[in-house]
Order: C-alpha cells, then structure tokens, then sequence
C-alpha cells in the first residue's frame, strides 16, 4: 500500500494538494527486468514472478470506499496539519533568516521539503517575486495576512468539494437520501401509533437524519481540533 501526497503551490500561502495511494503500480523498467527473467529462467520462474503479493488490509478497505468518502478522509488528514503549516510560514516569514535554521525536520519524508527550501535560500534569497504573468514565470509574491478564522482556514468547500464532482454527486444524493428518510418517517409516524417495528423504523431514521447532517458538514467545513490530537 502506498500514500503519496504531492504539493503544488499556485500562489502565496497556497498549494494544491494532490493525494494518490493502493498499490504501487510496477514501471516499466521493472517490467522490462520480469520479462528478461521470463526469457533466461523458464517457464516456473515466469510463473512466481508473476505473482502478485497479497494486497494489505488497507489497500483492500480503501477499494471497498467510495470515492467520496476518500475524500472526506483526506481532508481530515490534511486539516490535522493544515493550521500548524499556515502558520508555521507566517512565523517564519517574520523571523527571516535561514527557514532550515527555524525548524526541525527529522524524517525522511522532509528531505524534499529540505531541498525545497535549499534552492529557494540559493536561487530566491528575498523570496519569489509577485508577477503579473501567468505558467511557469508567474512569481508567489508576499504571504497574505494570516487566517484566524477556523471556519475559514477549513473550508472545504472552496478548497476541494465545489472543485470535486464525486464530492458533489455526494452532496445531491445525500439531499435526495434525505428527503426520502424524511417520508419514511412520516409514515413511521402514522402507524407507530398501532405497530412497534413503525416506532423503530422511525427511530431508525431520525438516526438517518443526524447522520445526514454530520456527513453534509464534511462537505462544507472542517471541525479538527488540533488541541485533541492526543
């Protein structure tokens, strides 16, 4: 199973996040090398190497999801490092000097963050200037004022759902799920009055009801809390 997150920056203070896991897809020089140990080792060799290890546990649970909800599971997983990132530039934007120097990146995944800020501290010492052209010689410019608003600095719905049709079908079916629940619980309503199993189903679906909210919230705003984060 593998997770990579690729970073995008489009302007100041703002990148484009793009998450793609399963299993690691074989490249075509790995390919070309099975081929080359089908052809020298025979028929049984062929046939091990073409077998594929098994897939984990996550792999498997990830292709039983549907893709919305990978998709409100990667915001969540982006919002439990989205504060400390928006501001941790802030402070070290105001601080100035070397940004290796202000912070501790101990883990191998951060060698390319490193790199990153390397080349910057070589090639853009001030900073990547605002530019008014657009592609790849469009400048970042100055950082804007930091987001205090939570409400703000989690919307989801600007930053993934509006942009994401799966995400939207979701939020369509979850409005006609609803409207549907809320008929069945109107006739739970006529007859529980003579039948238990009507007074379950209406129960049942008042349940419906408050799940409906919750999810539909995940659409529009995140609610991490980074102080839970035990």
């Amino acid at each position: 199973f593998n997770l990579t997150v690729v970073c995008v920056p489009t302007s100041a203070g703002r990148s484009r996040a793009i998450i793609f896991g399963g299993s690691q897809p074989e490249t075509k020089e790995a390919r070309r090398a099975r081929r080359r140990q089908q052809a020298t080792e025979g028929a049984e060799a062929a046939e091990a190497a073409d077998k594929k290890p098994p897939s984990s546990p996550a792999s498997l649970l990830f292709k039983l999801l549907p893709v919305w909800l990978g998709h409100l599971f990667s915001n969540r997983f982006l919002d439990s490092d989205l504060a400390f990132l928006h501001y941790q530039e802030q402070v070290v934007r105001t601080r100035g000097g070397e940004a290796a120097g202000s912070y501790f990146m101990p883990t191998q995944s951060d060698r390319c963050i490193a790199a990153l800020r390397r080349w910057l501290s070589s090639h853009a010492p001030s900073g990547l200037p605002a530019s008014s052209a657009s592609g790849p010689h469009a400048g970042l410019g100055p950082l804007p004022p930091p987001i205090y608003s939570r409400d703000a600095l989690f919307d989801h719905f600007t930053q993934h759902t509006s942009h994401c049709r799966h995400c939207q079908a979701a939020v369509s079916a979850l409005a006609d799920w609803r409207k549907r629940t809320y008929r069945v619980l109107a006739a739970a309503l006529l007859l529980g009055v003579r039948f238990w199993l009507a007074r379950l189903v209406g129960v049942a679906c008042l349940g419906l009801l408050r799940l409906y909210v919750v999810v539909e919230k995940q659409f529009q705003v995140g609610e991490y809390k980074h102080w839970q984060n035990h």
